[in-house]
């Protein structure tokens, strides 16, 4: 899934692409992709008064009174691209055409079509997806981080990860940020001491501003199908930590794995592999 670094990148592009340019048209290519009550003719004429990232969400502003949001889910992807000439490609689902010579489509590489986009009236924040996230993760201090994810109590691998208590992280940055802070992933908040705090408030700027450099090399008006990450733990179970060399290790839940260094996150104990684990003795 797209994550904050990625969606920051896009979403920079975009905005240098658009901004001050007029909808022309706007096509829902699979009518369930499209929610809300205001209809997509609404935006036609409008001027794109700019692109934005808020969480995993990307915010197109639409003249002085509406507001596109769009939230790729799992499998969704967003880019630039020429309007079809005949019937749009099969994973296309929403396109805004702009001045008639490009669309921004959202498209899906999966069949389930999870993705999204809504029309609001007002600016993004009228929008209950994004009223409902937390503060944004570049901009919390240690209290900010200490408040976020403890009220209330969590395991720090999923509390990272709830956008309610901090947007634009998912299980990819989550294990960055743990293992940059020297954190265990499945501790849990409530229990974290204070230099925890500390070193998860100098962690995850820099863990996350690095990874939007290294994005905007490569995204700019689209967002890839592979995301073509550069990660320390993530995906990287068995090779050796960076930090001390030894092999890192993992436990496994349903559909995905969390990757961790023992010796520089849990004190050299291993998690059991298995949903809701503890520490072996």
């Amino acid at each position: 899934m797209p994550e904050l670094p990625e969606m920051e990148a896009l979403a920079r592009g975009l905005d240098r692409e658009l901004r001050g340019r007029t909808v022309a048209s706007v096509h829902p290519y699979q009518p369930s992709t499209f929610q809300g009550s205001v209809a997509p003719d609404e935006a036609v004429g409008a001027t794109i008064t700019g692109v934005a990232r808020r969480g995993k969400l990307i915010i197109v502003g639409l003249g002085e009174n509406l507001t596109l949001v769009v939230h790729l889910m799992q499998a969704g992807r967003l880019g630039l691209t020429s309007p079809p000439a005949g019937r749009p490609p099969r994973r296309a689902c929403l396109g805004l055409r702009v001045d008639d010579a490009t669309e921004l489509r959202l498209r899906e590489l999966s069949t389930t079509h999870r993705a999204w986009a809504r029309l609001v009236r007002g600016p993004a924040g009228a929008d209950p997806a994004v009223a409902a996230l937390g503060p944004e993760a570049v901009d919390l201090d240690a209290g900010g981080w200490r408040a976020a994810l403890t009220t209330p109590p969590g395991v720090l691998h999923t509390a990272l990860r709830q956008g309610r208590r901090v947007a634009g992280v998912g299980r990819c940055y989550a294990s960055e940020i743990m293992w940059a802070a020297r954190l265990p992933p499945l501790a849990r908040t409530a229990t974290l001491p204070d230099d925890a705090w500390d070193r998860l408030a100098a962690a995850a700027p820099r863990v996350l501003g690095d990874a939007v450099e290294r994005a905007g090399r490569t995204i700019t008006t689209d967002l890839p199908d592979k995301q073509g990450r550069v990660t320390a733990v993530h995906g990287h179970f068995g090779d050796p930590c960076l930090r001390c060399g030894t092999p890192l290790s993992r436990v496994a839940f349903r559909g995905y794995e969390l990757v961790y260094c023992a010796p520089c996150q849990t004190g050299g104990r291993e998690y059991a592999d298995r949903r809701m684990s503890r520490l072996l003795r």
